[in-house]
């Protein structure tokens, strides 16, 4: 299945393209209301977070840590999961031009995202 027929990658898709135009809501429309949201430790926001209220004012504090960003992700369905590889590059709120990439795995479930950890070089975290 590619991803345009695949309901799951469309998904999650859908959520990364909210995100981008600073739609949080619509970005977690989609989540389970026990969704597990693990980022790296190393991430300036990074933790655990559960369900789609946490994960909402993580995404909108992550979002508004950039004056400008663009993300081209990129989404492969992995047995139960889809793993999205997505380089991020634009310019951090301080000033600073950052760019990363990063893998993001997405469980999902019945329509709806159950998990999503996320994976970076941590030589490339801010």
């Amino acid at each position: 299945m590619d991803r345009i027929s695949d309901p799951d990658v469309a998904l999650v898709l859908d959520s990364y393209a909210a995100y981008a135009r600073g739609d949080i809501d619509a970005a977690v429309a989609p989540l389970h209301p026990d969704v597990e949201w693990i980022e790296p430790a190393e991430f300036p926001l990074g933790g655990r977070r559960v369900g789609p209220a946490a994960v909402a004012e993580y995404l909108r504090a992550s979002h508004a840590g950039w004056t400008r960003f663009t993300s081209t992700p990129t989404a492969t369905r992995r047995g139960p999961d889809i793993v999205v590889v997505h380089h991020v590059e634009g310019e951090l709120a301080d000033g600073t031009p950052h760019a990363a990439t990063v893998a993001d795995v997405f469980t999902v479930q019945s329509g709806q995202v159950v998990r999503m950890r996320a994976y970076a070089d941590p030589a490339e975290v801010p």
